[in-house]
Parts: structure tokens; C-alpha cells; sequence
């Protein structure tokens, strides 16, 4: 109980907050660099608001590429600045990871057995002229999929939880979690199936002690993460993503750089707490003996 409340009081300290904050702008200005220096700042891209993958139908408006990312931008970091007033951050990103490890960890054993593998993953897709909406991509979806299966599903939860407690609680728990899970079986195949059910999970949990802006930054990060290496990704020209290749080890070292020094940071001083917590409680025993 004390190793875990040391570690959760230096993980509030204000500069593990901001060490982590400054990580998670890295993929805001990557995407601010490659629109800038390809021009796609200027271009009108569709932007979907209702679909299902797979499907022949799809809602889609058009709008200008800067206007939509600084409205991603905006709930990105309004996201951020709440999780820093309540200096949450820091947790929020340890139990993303923590879902993340298990949740993949049961997927490859399930994979294993039933030879299910990913039809879609992003590191062997090829990216030869859809860079920049593939960027764009990589924003849009966490935030379309957090307001449409943990934010719409938090909503109901709050209205109806008074009436039946329980009930409501395993709904708002089992089904956004089924559906997101099978939002992504047309276009990955069910090798997504277990990670995508066991993450929701966690995100729903989150999502209730930690607000929804917890959710909508870690699944932005996790996803938005990825442009730092689109550059380097397959078919991909330097002409296409100039910037993001030309930019790419200043931006990944401050990102890795910044992690781990929150990480380091967040170590120390909770051995740091610890001990002082240990030299008060020996010198409040010596005291009552005296």
C-alpha cells in the first residue's frame, strides 16, 4: 500500500506531468509539419460521420483539412489540459499501457490457436499516395470511435444508472465493447476480435473513474503516435512526406526521450517519498519511546 501510493504521488508531481504532456504533442506537431509542407493544409478532404466498415453506405461531408484538424486539435488538447488540472495524466497513460499488454497478450495466445491473423495492419500497409489522409486518419477514428462506443454509452450509463444499477452496469460495460470489437472484424478479420474486447474494457473503466477526455487522449495518442513513422512506411516516396522523413529522429527522440524521462522521473521520486516517508515514521517511534 505505501510502494503504491509513493508512486502514485510522484506520478501527480508537475514535472512528470509535463514531460508527458510534452510527449503527446509530438504527433500534433508531426501532423502540423507534413500538412504544412505538403500543402495539404490548403486541400478540402471528406471527413465520415456516420459509416461501418464494410459497408456500401457512408455519410461523409467535405471540409478543409485545417479546419478539421484544429477542431481534432482542440478536444486533444482540452483533453490533456483536464487531465493535467486533475493530475491524472500519468495514470490514465499506465493503465492504457498496462490493458494494452494484456490485451495483446491474450489476442496472440487466441491468434495462435486458431490461426486468425490481421488483414489490415498499419506497419505493412502500403502508403504510397494516401499519406496525408491517412494521417488525417489516424486522428479522426479514436475520436469517432470514443464519441460513438465509450461517449454515447457514458451518456446512457449516467441517465439510466439510478433506475437499474446493475443492469445498466453490465450493458455499459459488455455492449459497447461487443460492438466495438465487431467494428473492426470487416477490416481486420477476428484477429482483432479479443484485444479490441479486453481494451474496451479498460477504456470503458477509465472512462468512468477518470472522465471521458481520458479516453479520447489515450486512444488519440495511441493511434496518432503512428505518424511519426509514416514516412518510413511502405511505397511511401520522400517527395510525399518530406517533412515527417526529414524530421523523423527529432521527433521520435523527443517523444521516446520525454517518456522515459516521465518514467525515470516518476521512479526516483517515488523512492524518494518512500524514504522520506520511512526516516518520519523511525523518528515518530524513537519520539514516542523517548
Amino acid at each position: 500500500m505505501r510502494v503504491r501510493t509513493s508512486l502514485v504521488s510522484a506520478a501527480e508531481h508537475r514535472a512528470v506531468q509535463g514531460l508527458l504532456s510534452l510527449a503527446l504533442t509530438v504527433p500534433l506537431v508531426a501532423t502540423a509539419g507534413q500538412y504544412w509542407g505538403s500543402g495539404f493544409w490548403r486541400q478540402t478532404t471528406g471527413v465520415a460521420i456516420l459509416f461501418w466498415p464494410g459497408a456500401a453506405w457512408k455519410w461523409t461531408v467535405q471540409a478543409n483539412a485545417t479546419a478539421v484538424m484544429l477542431v481534432i486539435a482542440a478536444l486533444y488538447i482540452a483533453g490533456i489540459v483536464r487531465l493535467l488540472r486533475d493530475r491524472t495524466l500519468a495514470a490514465v497513460l499506465a493503465a492504457g499501457i498496462g490493458g494494452i499488454l494484456v490485451a495483446q497478450t491474450a489476442a496472440t495466445v487466441v491468434n495462435h490457436f486458431t490461426g486468425w491473423k490481421d488483414h489490415q495492419a498499419l506497419g505493412s500497409m502500403n502508403a504510397a499516395g494516401i499519406v496525408n489522409r491517412l494521417i488525417l486518419a489516424q486522428w479522426h477514428n479514436p475520436i469517432w470511435e470514443e464519441v460513438v462506443f465509450r461517449g454515447l454509452p457514458l451518456l446512457a450509463y449516467t441517465w439510466l444508472a439510478k433506475r437499474w444499477p446493475t443492469a445498466v452496469k453490465w450493458g455499459y460495460f459488455i455492449l459497447p465493447a461487443l460492438a466495438m470489437s465487431a467494428y473492426h472484424v470487416p477490416g481486420h478479420g477476428y484477429s482483432r476480435f479479443v484485444d479490441t474486447f479486453l481494451l474496451a474494457l479498460v477504456f470503458e473503466w477509465l472512462a468512468l473513474r477518470y472522465s471521458f477526455w481520458s479516453v479520447l487522449v489515450l486512444h488519440c495518442v495511441l493511434d496518432a503516435v503512428s505518424v511519426l513513422g509514416v514516412g518510413k512506411m511502405k511505397g511511401v516516396s520522400v517527395g510525399e512526406a518530406r517533412w515527417l522523413v526529414e524530421h523523423f529522429h527529432a521527433l521520435n527522440t523527443t517523444f521516446t526521450l520525454a517518456m522515459l524521462a516521465a518514467m525515470a522521473l516518476t521512479v526516483l521520486q517515488a523512492l524518494w517519498l518512500g524514504l522520506a516517508g520511512r526516516a518520519a515514521r523511525i523518528e515518530q517511534r524513537a519520539a514516542a519511546q523517548t
